[in-house]
């Protein structure tokens, strides 16, 4: 899926739970939301701030290439924040969810020293008799950390995608072989 999404330009398949996340962040990123939902705009306040929001970061990893998007980041902490929405995180999750770990891979390979504090702040939600997503304005938040060990073993991952994706890249839609260049 992520060679389709990010090579060949597919449309992500999205779920009311991504809908409501991607609402969220454009709320939080902005301060108010879109389309003037109270809910979100309440939320917006009691959730944690940072400098810096939908910060990118580039790099290179062992000839591959790395963009991630941090939803909050503040670069004289190297203070990692990540928001989420849904019906269950747990500080379990927060403590083993790649993508915290990819973001403080991505912190170490551009600033050469490990995030000081990661957060990943979670907005519950539920749903309302029609099946429609409401947030709850439970929001609590979990401090995580990564270490050198993490990304090491991280890394695994990484190669083993990569590899992956440029096995997808060598084929066409038609099964042909062709070059891939990333």
């Amino acid at each position: 899926m992520y060679y389709q999404v990010y090579f060949e330009g597919l449309d992500q398949f999205r779920t009311k739970y991504l809908e409501l996340g991607k609402r969220m962040a454009t709320t939080l990123e902005k301060g108010k939301s879109d389309d003037g939902d109270p809910m979100l705009e309440f939320m917006a306040i009691y959730m944690p701030s940072y400098p810096e929001k939908e910060f990118e970061i580039k790099a290179v990893f062992e000839g591959i290439p790395l963009v991630g998007k941090l939803d909050g980041f503040n670069l004289e902490t190297l203070t990692i924040g990540e928001y989420k929405s849904g019906k269950n995180w747990t500080q379990s999750m927060a403590d083993e969810t790649g993508q915290l770990t990819f973001y403080a891979l991505l912190v170490w390979l551009k600033y050469k020293k490990l995030p000081k504090e990661i957060y990943l702040h979670w907005a519950r939600t539920d749903e309302d008799m029609e099946g429609n997503l409401v947030l709850t304005f439970d929001i609590k938040t979990f401090k995580t950390q990564r270490s050198l060990k993490d990304l090491i073993l991280f890394s695994k991952r990484i190669k083993a995608a990569w590899a992956g994706i440029c096995a997808l890249g060598e084929f066409n839609k038609n099964g042909q072989e062709q070059p891939f260049n990333p």
